[in-house]
């Protein structure tokens, strides 16, 4: 299954912020989620993404991993004398894109990762890759993922106006990256293969189970502490901090108690969202 990162779940969220009333959110004098902007997400689907931009830190010296949201430490790990890698550039951030599926609720029961479905993505990480190297370092991730490949089937946001990849929903999820315990049972294992293969077909050449891949790979997810949504243009969709008890709260069919009306994600769709 690839991984439904759920942007439907934040515009749900946006409507949870107006409470049930027909006033619009106030966030720095525009007016966020109108009704009738509301109302132009009919039910049904949900939204489907299956890759994002990854940002990470380069370990320097003075590297240092542990804080109160980690699980998992890893030692303060700087760039080694052999490493390729520019010290110039120790301390800085690199954008790269990444694969993600959404596995967490594909797990067996009896997994202590299954969290029926919180919105954690799933990665399959190449010990060799940038990001996975620099987060066994210590350094945190965030993950960008937006809709704007969708541009060409939503219709403009405004009459008369172009179409606008700017209009369209964006996301970036902060958080940490948590490998799964190794070695792993064979019911999980079969399960994340199942999952992120349906997603990405071509990576079972890199599958931890494949004797022929090139590079030594491990199944890992990154736990979600922190969400910043841009829904679009800030006169007529939410900008701002979520809340990541709702986040996580809003799950594919039903939303947890207390976390809104009730519905799940799959119940929004987004700007030209097919069935």
């Amino acid at each position: 299954m690839v991984f439904q990162l759920r942007i439907s779940t934040l515009v749900l969220l946006g409507q949870f912020l107006l409470n049930a009333t027909s006033s619009p959110l106030i966030i720095g004098g525009n007016d966020i989620f109108d009704q009738e902007f509301l109302a132009s997400f009919p039910s049904s689907p949900n939204s489907i993404h299956n890759n994002g931009q990854s940002d990470t830190i380069f370990p320097t010296e003075n590297s240092h991993t542990e804080s109160e949201s980690e699980s998992t430490t890893y030692p303060s790990c700087p760039l080694p004398q052999t490493s390729h890698v520019p010290p110039d550039v120790a301390g800085l951030s690199i954008p790269l894109p990444e694969y993600i599926a959404d596995c967490d609720d594909s797990l067996p029961s009896s997994n202590s990762n299954n969290n029926k479905g919180e919105g954690n993505p799933t990665f399959l990480a190449l010990r060799v890759g940038t990001t996975f190297r620099n987060t066994a370092a210590g350094s945190n991730i965030s993950l960008s993922i937006d809709w704007w490949d969708h541009l060409s089937e939503t219709k403009p946001i405004y009459p008369d106006f172009p179409l606008s990849a700017a209009g369209l929903p964006r996301v970036t999820l902060f958080g940490y990256v948590e490998p799964f315990p190794a070695p792993l049972d064979g019911e999980t294992e079969r399960a994340l293969e199942k999952c992120f293969l349906h997603a990405h077909p071509d990576a079972e050449a890199w599958a931890p189970n494949n004797k022929d891949s090139p590079h030594a790979s491990f199944w890992a997810r990154m736990v979600v502490t922190q969400a910043y949504w841009i829904g679009g243009f800030g006169d007529v969709q939410q900008i701002g901090w979520l809340d990541v008890n709702n986040w996580k709260g809003i799950r594919r069919d039903h939303s947890l108690p207390g976390v809104g009306d009730g519905r799940g994600w799959k119940d929004v769709r987004l700007p030209g969202e097919k069935e």
